[in-house]
């Protein structure tokens, strides 16, 4: 099992992107994962000593695409300086330790523990000129509001945690009937398996295969979970937190089977419609419950110390634009909170569908289980870090 292979060589990455083998979107994906600025950083060039470049975003790769900043760098004439982060583990570590950001991108697990942290503070949506355009459902996930129902971010965009599975290599799981977290333990697909290295998205998705509420766990059920979790890595090919890794690794047939999140499916449906093999790919939303998340952009405390505090609710607002929004929709294949972009006529049922989306908001957050904050989150990671260890 590699727990993160090579992702490609420089030569492989530009003939890549010469032969247009590869989409923007992709591009800055495997330059995210390989821990470099976006291309689209170099192209502001004596712009980047404007207004705009004062503020620092902190993200997840990927998102300083300049199409989600678009209205905020025509207002401050540059986009913002990005910083990243892999997992949200490490971004609250580094903030906590000092580092100087004023946006930040948590997601529904963490947000009420990055605000208890004290990284980040309440939003004031009347500096969010889209507010009102935003999903209600998305604007009260558990823990994103303080008691007087004050926002503590403003939602950006939401999907899944499920199953993406080869049906040329493994035609048993065409049958919905058969789609389950159980894929996992198949025997048959020993080594040709893909599970994400998080919490989050594996020590939680056996809870759910098992029946066991992830969010509030006693020890014997924690235990129970840890042993299943042991069980099941020999079983894997890949355990990694790079999507771009486990897509390619899909794509050759080196993996059988991969967890996934919606954006997957739609660089999976883009494969299928350039080599005319349409059903290859199948989204499998487990009987048991694929994982619901939403994510948001929330603001630092610093950016008040800074002077950025307008500034940075205007980076905010530009990432929930209509036009944004549908870009990300249309684009990465995340669900997004800006309910105009569901007017929008290339905003069809059927692609939504086709990368398990929905435009019905309230249903999708009920159709799984939602990723909220976890009780004895810190022994959870604590646990899962000593499984990977061999303990």
């Amino acid at each position: 099992m590699d727990k993160l292979k090579p992702l490609m060589c420089a030569n492989q990455f530009k003939d890549m992107i010469c032969e247009g083998k590869l989409t923007r979107r992709q591009a800055h994906k495997v330059l995210a994962s390989a821990g470099v600025m976006s291309m689209a950083a170099p192209l502001a060039g004596p712009a980047l000593a404007a207004e705009g470049s004062d503020l620092m975003m902190f993200t997840w790769g990927g998102y300083e695409d300049e199409n989600f900043a678009m209205a905020y760098t025509e207002k401050y004439g540059s986009p913002p300086q990005y910083s990243f982060f892999s997992d949200q583990a490490e971004a609250l570590a580094k903030m906590r330790a000092g580092f100087e950001c004023d946006v930040t991108f948590p997601c529904s697990s963490k947000i009420k523990l990055w605000y208890d942290a004290g990284v980040v503070e309440p939003i004031d949506i009347s500096l969010i000129s889209h507010w009102d355009d935003i999903a209600e459902p998305m604007k009260h996930v558990p823990g994103a509001n303080l008691e007087d129902g004050t926002p503590l971010w403003v939602p950006e965009d939401w999907g899944q945690t499920a199953i993406i599975v080869n049906t040329e290599l493994a035609p048993q799981y065409k049958d919905p009937a058969t789609h389950s977290w159980g894929i996992f333990y198949d025997e048959e697909l020993s080594g040709r398996l893909a599970m994400f290295d998080a919490v989050e998205d594996h020590f939680n998705l056996i809870a759910i295969y098992m029946g066991i509420d992830f969010l509030d766990m006693s020890d014997e059920e924690m235990e129970l979970v840890a042993n299943k979790v042991r069980e099941g890595i020999p079983l894997l090919r890949l355990l990694t937190s790079d999507v771009t890794t486990m897509t390619q690794a899909l794509f050759s047939g080196e993996v059988v089977a991969s967890a996934a999140w919606n954006g997957m499916m739609l660089t999976a449906s883009e494969e299928m419609a350039a080599n005319g093999t349409e059903g290859k790919y199948i989204w499998m939303n487990p009987k048991e419950g694929a994982l619901t998340w939403v994510c948001g952009l929330a603001l630092n405390p610093g950016a008040r110390e800074r002077g950025l505090y307008e500034q940075a609710h205007a980076l905010i607002d530009a990432y929930v634009d209509p036009e944004s929004q549908v870009y990300e929709l249309l684009n990465w294949g995340y669900g997004v909170v800006n309910t105009k972009v569901y007017q929008m006529p290339e905003v069809t049922d059927e692609y939504l569908a086709s990368i398990g989306l929905t435009r019905d908001i309230e249903a999708f957050l009920a159709s799984g289980k939602f990723s909220s904050y976890q009780n004895r989150y810190g022994e959870i990671v604590t646990l899962y870090e000593n499984i990977l260890a061999g303990m």
